[in-house]
């Protein structure tokens, strides 16, 4: 070939070549520009799309790495999110606070308390998120501590509802007292009709009083001590049976953040109540958690948190087995944080059960929303049903009518309701082992958590199911 030719396909060679990497990196920029302004427009999941393609080009580009783990992790992907902020190393300072703020959402509590203090240098008091680093790493640190005592307890049924309608999960027998909830919170008064508690307006602030009754008259409400009144919001008091446990809602300093469920005992040689004390874990969390009721009578016990239901105007009430207070012990970190979140023990049920129409039923004949003003049935066994219970090789009870003892046959209730629970619980562990097979390996790790957990709980049921058929018998045959 002549040299003039060769040398003129060189020049149109080199031609196509530089064209061809000037239009790629233009391309390439005009890539991150719109990844960037999404980004910007909070457009998390589109903007994503783009970093991740970015990422396969540069996959260790410190900004990309940054931004595509803040998409994830607006996006609840946070295990991705996770991963992708440690590979982005500490040349964005703000890595620490979204990093500290995922961790304080999963209750990782000593790695929060870390990546907070990482942060804090490179910021000032001014900065509008000093205040929130120091408020969670305050949280942090109580959630911490309460995390080393978390109580066991024995879910019998989850409800989510209405946070206007709460009043019709609560269903008590009368002998406990009378309960009333409306939007203010709610009131109290005793078995006897001769004491009553209820929240009221102090200026900026909502205080507990009690009132009692002498005579055919209330006397004028006092305002219970200020040890107890030390929140701003003090408010759905319950007394136990005995006149002398007292257990309410506040949302004062120490607390794990909102609502927490407090205690408190009265002292009848001192003439006053002790100082009160939270309950803890899992009966309380950041979220709100309030109207802690037990039916001693029945032997349970509810109480409502809005934990799980960010964004929304529902709370979800716990019904629970009223037992003696032990805590968890020996457990992996991740068992005890969803133990203590109350995670996905048992599946939450529509407000359209037993419990409810009962409730609705009671407040339609009452003219008002109040609980309280009959006994309440066993859950799915109401008096009259069918049962089959083998007492002794001569004696089958086919009714709940059939008990001699008005104790043995509260606790076969109990029982039916362990009972219940275990087929609820047998249920959803069906279902996350069915789960765990089909999902991707994100999901796996969460429900890998959470699969021992509903298992060791189911055992732990089974045991004390046979327990309570053991002094069911006991209590009969005295």
């Amino acid at each position: 070939m002549h040299p003039k030719f060769v040398q003129f396909d060189m020049r149109r060679f080199l031609y196509i070549s530089v064209l061809m990497l000037l239009t790629s990196l233009t391309a390439f920029g005009q890539s991150a520009k719109q990844a960037d302004d999404l980004f910007n427009a909070r457009e998390y999941a589109k903007a994503r799309t783009i970093y991740d393609a970015l990422l396969r080009k540069h996959p260790t580009h410190p900004l990309y790495l940054y931004r595509a783990a803040r998409c994830a992790q607006e996006t609840d992907d946070l295990t991705t999110a996770e991963e992708l902020f440690l590979k982005a190393g500490t040349k964005y300072p703000l890595r620490n606070f979204f990093l500290g703020e995922l961790y304080f959402s999963q209750w990782r509590m000593d790695e929060a308390l870390a990546a907070y203090e990482a942060v804090l240098p490179s910021i000032d008091e001014q900065n509008e998120r000093y205040p929130v680093i120091t408020q969670h790493m305050a949280q942090a640190q109580v959630i911490a501590r309460y995390l080393k005592h978390v109580s066991r307890i024995e879910v019998l049924g989850v409800q989510r509802i209405a946070t206007a309608d709460i009043a019709a999960a609560y269903v008590i027998g009368a002998e406990n007292g009378t309960l009333r909830i409306d939007s203010l919170g709610s009131s109290f008064t005793t078995q006897r009709g001769d004491r009553r508690y209820f929240s009221v307006r102090d200026g900026e602030r909502t205080v507990l009083v009690g009132q009692q009754r002498l005579l055919e008259q209330w006397e004028a409400p006092d305002t219970l001590r200020a040890s107890i009144n030390s929140g701003k919001t003090n408010n759905y008091p319950y007394v136990l049976t005995d006149g002398a446990t007292l257990y309410f809602a506040s949302d004062r300093e120490g607390g794990l953040g909102g609502l927490d469920i407090y205690m408190t005992r009265y002292n009848a040689a001192l003439g006053e109540w002790l100082p009160a004390e939270n309950i803890g874990m899992p009966y309380n969390s950041p979220a709100d958690d309030y109207l802690y009721v037990a039916d001693e009578h029945a032997g349970t016990a509810f109480f409502a948190t809005n934990r799980h239901c960010t964004g929304t105007d529902s709370v979800e009430v716990y019904q629970i087995t009223l037992t003696d207070r032990t805590f968890l012990r020996g457990l992996p970190d991740n068992e005890l944080v969803a133990l203590a979140r109350l995670d996905s023990l048992i599946a939450p049920t529509e407000v359209s059960s037993l419990q409810s129409a009962i409730s609705v039923q009671q407040s339609a004949v009452s003219g008002q929303q109040s609980v309280g003003s009959s006994q309440q049935p066993a859950v799915g066994n109401e008096r009259g049903d069918s049962i089959y219970f083998v007492l002794n090789d001569t004696h089958i009870y086919t009714s709940v009518d059939d008990f001699r003892s008005d104790s043995a046959r509260v606790l076969y209730e109990q029982y039916v309701r362990l009972q219940q629970a275990q087929v609820q619980a047998e249920e959803m562990l069906d279902s996350l082992r069915h789960q765990y097979y089909q999902a991707n390996d994100a999901t796996r790790a969460s429900l890998k958590a959470r699969i021992p957990i509903l298992s060791g709980e189911i055992d732990s049921r089974k045991q004390t199911m046979r327990e309570t058929l053991s002094q069911v018998r006991s209590l009969e045959m005295q």
